[in-house]
């Protein structure tokens, strides 16, 4: 599974893409992050997503929860592990569903920017 960072909504070019099952290492949420990695202005630490690259890279994000945190790094550790499935949260029941998906598909994920940010746009392509 790649992760693709787009640079418009139109995506059509995309800014960068990182694929997860060559580069990642490993992916830490929350207070797990490392100390020296600060989340942005108005956002606790809980919100906090570090992907750890092979090349000693780290990739930070931001989510708008905690839990939102939790579900980004247990969908980016499913797809670094087991690239045709895609781990989902419901907020209606509370509960973490993967949806098996087949090499034809993508999972877009639009970021919500309820706080005012400017997120960039990011994908899946599985």
């Amino acid at each position: 599974g790649s992760f693709v960072f787009y640079k418009t909504e139109s995506r059509r070019d995309y800014e960068a893409k990182v694929n997860l099952k060559a580069t990642c290492v490993n992916v830490k949420s929350g207070l797990e992050c490392p100390t020296d990695v600060c989340p942005p202005e108005s956002h606790p630490r809980e919100n906090l997503l570090v992907v750890f690259l092979r090349d000693g890279n780290m990739l930070i994000l931001c989510a708008n929860s905690e839990d939102e945190a939790l579900a980004w790094k247990l969908t980016l550790m499913e797809a670094k592990i087991n690239p045709v499935s895609v781990l989902t949260y419901n907020p209606y029941d509370d509960t973490y569903q993967t949806i098996p998906i087949n090499s034809h598909n993508a999972v877009y994920i639009m970021p919500s920017t309820g706080s005012g940010g400017n997120y960039t746009n990011t994908s899946f392509i599985l």
